[in-house]
């Protein structure tokens, strides 16, 4: 949100600021899942048609939608433009940053219908207390990099 507002506004710098904050915490998401629940989520036997090779594509693609929308921002930021092409390139930047919005949300609903899930329900309490640790205290890292 306060990426966006800061694009409304041709404000580019914060625009990339904020959206660079946003991927630090989106990485780091990825990440946990990656160490931690894909091999978890790997062994077990899953009862939906997703895998978690699905899972591992969907991370790359989210990666490679944010690289090109920071492109797309640099690029603009760096543009001498008019105001009204200024105002139409940021609507082209928010149409694409509604397909990564959409990406996003629709991984997140994957996850948590499926893998997260079906990883409560099959993982022994003792497993799923120990990956509750292990994720916390590295989301901590995470976040604590940030400041």
């Amino acid at each position: 949100m306060l990426h966006q507002e800061a694009l409304l506004q041709a404000g580019f710098d914060d625009a990339i600021t904020s959206l660079s904050r946003f991927n630090t915490c989106l990485s780091a998401h990825m990440t946990l899942e990656e160490k931690y629940l894909f091999p978890a989520f790997a062994l077990i036997e899953r009862k939906t048609r997703w895998d978690v090779e699905l899972y591992e594509m969907e991370h790359g693609k989210i990666r490679r939608l944010y690289e090109t929308l920071v492109d797309d921002l640099n690029w603009l930021r760096n543009q001498t433009l008019n105001a009204s092409d200024v105002r139409r390139n940021i609507i082209a930047l928010l149409d694409k940053e509604k397909t990564f919005k959409g990406m996003l949300e629709h991984h997140e609903d994957r996850e948590e219908d499926a893998m997260l899930r079906e990883l409560d329900l099959q993982l022994p309490g003792k497993q799923l207390k120990e990956l509750a640790g292990e994720i916390n205290a590295s989301w901590e890292k995470a976040i604590d990099s940030m400041h």
